[in-house]
């Protein structure tokens, strides 16, 4: 049997251990599919050199192959430090993006090598490039994918999206789409270009139903439902050096007061007509429902995403929500650099956990801890919990007040047992969902 090349895009990131488990799980998927005769490269994150290395040196020492990402974010020609970013870094990040559009147009309409060359100089892009070339197929991750706010760089956010498909495309690869959010999607162009795009795969899955629904709306008429992959993760014993940081995050978890794992993030409400109000309100509500429950519970705070950017470090919610913290709070800050699988240790020794990082819940439940997910940005969220009839304890996050938290998380202690219960169920689905999608990728890839 010749082995089957393999493209994983559109990034991995360290940094973030719910991208990180959805790229792993699908780099496992594959080999498990067509039985280990499968070669992967997977597209690597980030600005600057320094920057690649520490998003995908935990991939790299996993055994996998990284390569330069040839679609890099425009906003790359500015340095975050805040949540917002200001105006003038947003005109300079469209300047950019204006000049990507035109290189990767260029090479959709001509993908020769040589071309490439002329417009992309950088000899990691361009091996990138021939690592696509001779691939037999196109692997878009699990995870979030396209949904849209009615915004005026929403087609250049889809194009930007599905770039490597529509390359793909042009250089006769298989296109493989697993388990991802699609929709919401306004403007008719906007869904006109998507439902082009996604036609075009060989096989396609959205992870919930409200996605699969959208699709077949919409007319895209190949989308399937499965699981998102990060139901499919293991824990792993962490090396003897993380065992360290592993057993240090555990002892000191209260061993008086119900210890509740907490996930937010520097979300910048892109839907909102007052975006800072929103946060701030955000914010306040988790700090509130904290200092309320502070003689009962004890908080941890995981940085579940590390970074690179201010939009994306979790620190900085984090502190946002330790600032409004009373004095007498109990309360950790749980940010170690380890994979997802060695960090799903410390989730399996809380009693409850409050996520608005969605892989943050996922993990939780994996290890059968009952989780509340804050939701946010599409989909995914209300989809994937009402999936597994969980979605009474979902709570949106341009909705929530510290009343509500107090709510379900009443709910969430009344009904462990039942929620639980609900566990088991969903993971005997689950088990039988990966051998299907299995097969799936079988049949389409060794075709």
């Amino acid at each position: 049997m010749m082995t089957n090349k393999v493209v994983i895009v559109p990034a991995c990131t360290d940094l973030n251990r719910g991208d990180q488990a959805l790229v792993w799980e699908a780099a496992y998927l594959l080999k498990h599919a067509i039985n280990e005769k499968v070669d992967i490269s997977i597209v690597d994150y980030g600005n600057t050199d320094e920057d690649r290395e520490r998003q995908s040196r935990q991939t790299k020492s996993a055994g996998f192959k990284v390569f330069r990402n040839i679609v890099e974010n425009p906003k790359r020609i500015i340095s975050e430090s805040t949540v917002h970013s200001s105006k003038f870094g947003i005109i300079l990040a469209g300047l950019l993006a204006v000049v990507d559009f035109i290189r990767h147009f260029l090479v959709l309409c001509l993908p020769f090598e040589l071309l490439f060359k002329l417009l992309f100089p950088n000899k990691e892009h361009q091996k990138t490039f021939r690592v696509i070339k001779n691939s037999d197929s196109i692997v878009v991750k699990g995870g979030g994918f396209l949904h849209t706010y009615g915004k005026v760089e929403d087609l250049y956010y889809l194009w930007f999206g599905l770039y490597y498909l529509l390359l793909g495309k042009r250089l006769n690869k298989k296109l493989i789409v697993l388990p991802n959010s699609i929709g919401p999607i306004t403007g008719f162009s906007n869904r006109l270009f998507t439902r082009w795009v996604l036609n075009k795969c060989d096989l396609l899955y959205v992870r919930e139903r409200v996605s699969l629904d959208f699709c077949h709306k919409i007319g895209i008429n190949n989308a399937k439902y499965a699981f998102d992959l990060g139901y499919y993760a293991e824990e792993s014993l962490p090396t003897a050096l993380n065992k360290e940081l592993v057993n240090d995050c555990i002892n000191k978890l209260s061993k008086e007061k119900t210890n509740i794992g907490i996930t937010v993030r520097p979300y910048r409400f892109p839907s909102a007509e007052n975006p800072t109000e929103r946060y701030e309100n955000y914010i306040n509500s988790i700090a509130t429902f904290c200092n309320k429950n502070k003689e009962n519970s004890a908080y941890h705070f995981i940085v579940q995403v590390q970074g690179p950017s201010a939009h994306e470090t979790d620190m900085i919610a984090i502190n946002d929500v330790i600032s409004k913290l009373e004095s007498d709070v109990e309360y950790t800050v749980i940010d170690i650099d380890i994979n997802y699988k060695e960090i799903m240790t410390v989730y399996s020794k809380f009693d409850l956990l409050l996520g608005t990082r969605f892989h943050s819940v996922i993990f939780s439940q994996v290890q059968g801890v009952p989780a509340a997910a804050i939701a946010y940005g599409g989909n995914k969220t209300h989809g994937i919990m009402k999936e597994i009839n969980l979605d009474e304890y979902v709570i949106d996050i341009n909705e929530i007040t510290a009343p509500d938290l107090q709510a379900i998380f009443t709910k969430l202690i009344k009904n462990t047992s039942e929620y639980k219960a609900k566990l088991e169920i969903a993971f005997k689905s689950i088990e039988n969902d990966r051998e299907s999608v299995s097969e799936d990728l079988k049949r389409v890839m060794l075709k």
